[in-house]
Parts: C-alpha cells; structure tokens; sequence
C-alpha cells in the first residue's frame, strides 16, 4: 500500500508510469491542455501517459526522464505550493498518522503524556492536551490546532 491519499499532501505528487489515481487523471488533463496527447483520461500513468510527458519535457527543455516532479508539474501550469505543506494539521480525538506521532511525542517530551507514542489520537492524548492547553492559557478544548502547535514551538509556516 503506498500512502499517496494522505490529508494535507502536496498538489504536485511524483508521478510515473505505473502510478494511478486521481493525480494521474489531473496530469493526462494538463497534458491535453498543453497540447500533447496522453491517451485516454483514465487515470492510469501507462506508455502513452509517458511518451506525453517526455514529449512535454523536450518542449519545456526539462530533463525528459518521463517522470513528473515539481518542475514538471510547474511546467504544466499547477501551482504546487497550494495547499501548503501543513505542518500543523488540526488534530482532534480519533485523528492518527504521523502527525499525531508528533504531537505525542512533543506533549511526552514536556511531561503531558505518558502513553505510548502511536500515533492515535485518543483519550490520553486528549487529555494531554487539555493540560497542556490550560497550562498555556490556550482555550481548553483538546483540539490541536495552530495555536496548540505553535505553543509546542513548532513553526507552522
């Protein structure tokens, strides 16, 4: 299982022949609008989706190596700094991945939490933040949002 469909991931994912999805669809229609033929819109990154892409790249004088990157993608007209990069998502009971690893990890090292660090959001780590939240005078409402990371000393821009 790759983890391509994660909240927050960039506009301007790495794409090449074999990856498939909705990045891939978003790619064959920029392609089409720049003028280059991709195949049928299926959302599936196959021999046809390349040559597009290479045959894009030497237009561009970009590496033609048939796999599509920021430059590409920047070529193609996506603006790949929107979204930012989150890096403070707002967390709340049942949130989990490794923004949730963080946020444990940040609350043990300051003595909130002293669960395990796994990255669920639960009870614990609800509770945790409450405290820290109250310790802060932040309001008290167990859900990490800006003002929570930023009182945690990570830079959220």
């Amino acid at each position: 299982m790759h983890h391509d469909h994660t909240p927050g991931q960039s506009p301007c994912p790495v794409l090449r022949e074999g990856s498939s999805g909705p990045a891939v669809r978003n790619l064959q229609h920029h392609l089409i609008a720049a003028g280059f033929n991709p195949g049928k819109i299926d959302g599936i990154f196959g021999p046809m989706t390349r040559a597009a892409v290479i045959a894009f790249q030497g237009s561009m004088n970009l590496v033609q190596d048939g796999i599509v990157g920021i430059k590409t993608w920047t070529a193609l007209g996506v603006n790949c700094h929107i979204p930012p990069v989150n890096h403070c998502p707002t967390l709340a009971i049942g949130s989990s991945g490794p923004a949730v690893v963080k946020l444990q990890g940040l609350l043990k090292t300051r003595g909130f939490y002293t669960g395990n660090v796994d990255g669920i959001f639960g009870p614990i780590t609800r509770a945790a933040v409450i405290s820290f939240q109250g310790s802060m005078c932040l309001v008290q409402d167990g859900i990490v949002g800006i003002k929570t990371w930023t009182a945690l000393g990570v830079n959220c821009f």
